[in-house]
Order: C-alpha cells, then structure tokens, then sequence
C-alpha cells in the first residue's frame, strides 16, 4: 500500500459547525464588544488555574480509533519572569487516553483495523509568551498498556454510563511500555484588523522526539472575533483576569509521522501482538469556538484527520475544555 492517504476534503459537518459558530459569535458579539479595542488590564494577584479538558468521538455517534483523553492540569503564572512584553506560564497535567478499533467486541484481532492502546501519563511545560511571538516546550512521561488503566475505565463508563452498550473487548492491547517524549511549539501571530472584530493569523511550527511521538508539523491558524492580544488571549491559556473574547478559529496543519507508538508500539522496541506502521503524511483540519469571561475560559473544538493508516477511516473528534483562573 502507498504511504500516502488521499488528501480528504473538509467534511460537511465540519462545514455545519463552522456556520453554526459564525451564528453564536454574531449574534453575541454587541454583548461582549466595546466601541474601543483596549488594553486587558493584569491583575497581579492571579497567578494560578486549573484545566479540565476532555476529548470524545461519541458526539459524532463513533467510538473508534482515538476514542477518549482525559486531562486535569494546573498552569502557574510566573510573576517574577512577567512584565510587560513578556510572560512565563508552568503546566502539570495528568491524562488519560483511549484508542480502539472500529469492532469493539470483536475478539478475533483479525477483524481489528487498528490495535487497542491505552496510555496514562504526567507532563510537564513551560510557556514563554511576547507580544506576537510564543515558545512551548513540554516533557511526558507515562506507560501504555494494562497499566495505563484505560481499559477498566473505558468498560467502567460502557456498563454503567449507557444502556445496552458493546463492552469493549481490549483484546491484545500494545503492551505495558514505559515512555518519555520532549515536544516543542513555536508560534509567530500577525494582526490584520484591530477589535470590535479583530482577524489575526499564525503560524505554528512543532515538533516531537522520543519514544512515543516522533514528528514534524507546521500548522496555519486564522481568528475571528473579539480577541485579545497574544499575551492575553484565551487562545493561548493566559492565566488572569483579562477583557471578555469571544472568537472562532480555523486550524489547517500538515504532520510528517516518524514515530506513533498508539500504532507501532514503541520506538525503541515493541513485542505487542498487533501493531500497524503509521502513514507519514497527516493532514488536520481544526474549527475552534473559544470564550473568555474575565477568569473563566471555555473552548469547543470540532477536530479532523486524514486516516493514520491503510485500514482506518477519517477521524473525527471534539474538544471541550475549562480554565479557571485564580
């Protein structure tokens, strides 16, 4: 088979989406808007938040390939390294991720199209953000397998969050594995029209090495609406108590896979019973709703790719996190 998937165009309901959320941002944007773009104003005094975050494929009636993420994080504002062209935020996140095969309750792998793989693991991250320039770096560590626990939680959820549901079999799941990943982000933003209705455009360059995560990826970014800043903007998790935003995004990006161990097991060696080598080619399709209200933030995001491998359809999956400064 070719490496390389067919490039797909943009789904009909992310097309839905799309207009849907044009519909809320125009019909809320008197309520949230000034006459003037302003500056947010910092308070000094708020220096931490925690985040939760979940990522689910159920909203779009599939429970297949990257099926569940669970994510709870604290994020610290770094009052001695801030000021007023520049801002230094620390991360701690525990997740949970859930990968799974389009026949649940198959047990014969061949009539898999892709293996289970459950991960748990602990990151760490630093963010240094400028006014129109930002850098991440993050650390992960964590085990896949039996280990990681996703199968009990995924077969907890199954039997007593639906009714009449397909408990998910978990056979020949990839193997307890110990992995540690380094990831970087690098993003550079340029505004093309000021609020009441602002437009900005980024670019966003990353990268992934270790055992887990191996690649490269550029993506394009647009936003529309009422948005603060870069050192100020929900779209970057800027912890304090800023102005109100409320914008879409667009999100175009392309990965070049080395390495996926939820696929191919381990970079460094993997006797699990099925694995399948990854495409080298992604590409990513993102639309993001995102909503500030002075220390709350909430996003919804409705996220697309091309199939990882030969057997695999499109994924599509949503997004919805919270952030709460304090």
């Amino acid at each position: 088979m070719s490496n390389y998937p067919p490039f797909l165009s943009f789904p009909k309901v992310i097309l839905k989406i799309v207009l849907f959320g044009f519909f809320v941002l125009v019909t809320f944007h008197k309520g949230i808007c000034q006459k003037r773009e302003s500056y947010p104003k910092v308070n000094n005094k708020i220096g931490d938040a925690i985040e939760l975050r979940h990522d689910n494929d159920l909203f779009y009636a599939t429970d297949r390939y990257y099926s569940a993420g669970l994510f709870i994080g604290w994020r610290k504002l770094s009052i001695l390294e801030t000021d007023s062209i520049h801002r230094t935020q620390y991360r701690l996140f525990l997740s949970q991720e859930m990968y799974t095969p389009t026949d649940i309750i198959a047990t014969d792998i061949d009539k898999f199209d892709r293996p289970y793989a459950g991960f748990l693991g602990v990151s760490g991250g630093v963010t240094e953000t400028y006014k129109k320039s930002l850098f991440d770096y993050k650390i992960l560590v964590g085990f896949s397998g039996p280990l990681s626990g996703a199968s009990f939680v995924q077969n907890l959820f199954h039997k007593s969050a639906t009714v009449d549901s397909r408990i998910p079999s978990w056979v020949g799941q990839i193997k307890t594995s110990f992995y540690i990943n380094l990831y970087f982000n690098y993003v550079q933003e340029w505004k093309f029209q000021a609020n009441p209705f602002s437009v900005y455009m980024a670019i966003s360059p990353k990268a992934a090495f270790g055992n887990r995560d191996n690649y490269l990826q550029n993506d394009m970014v647009f936003y529309f609406g009422k948005r603060n800043s870069m050192m100020h903007s929900a779209v970057y998790q800027q912890i304090g108590d800023f102005e109100k935003e409320l914008f879409f995004a667009i999100r175009l990006g392309y990965r070049y896979v080395i390495n996926n161990a939820m696929l191919g097991g381990n970079a460094l060696g993997d006797s699990s019973i099925y694995l399948l080598e990854p495409y080298q080619h992604l590409f990513l399709y993102n639309f993001e709703i995102h909503r500030r209200g002075k220390r709350n933030i909430y996003k919804f995001s409705c996220n697309f790719s091309t199939p990882e491998t030969f057997n695999l359809q499109p994924q599509l999956y949503t997004t919805f996190t919270f952030l709460r400064s304090f």
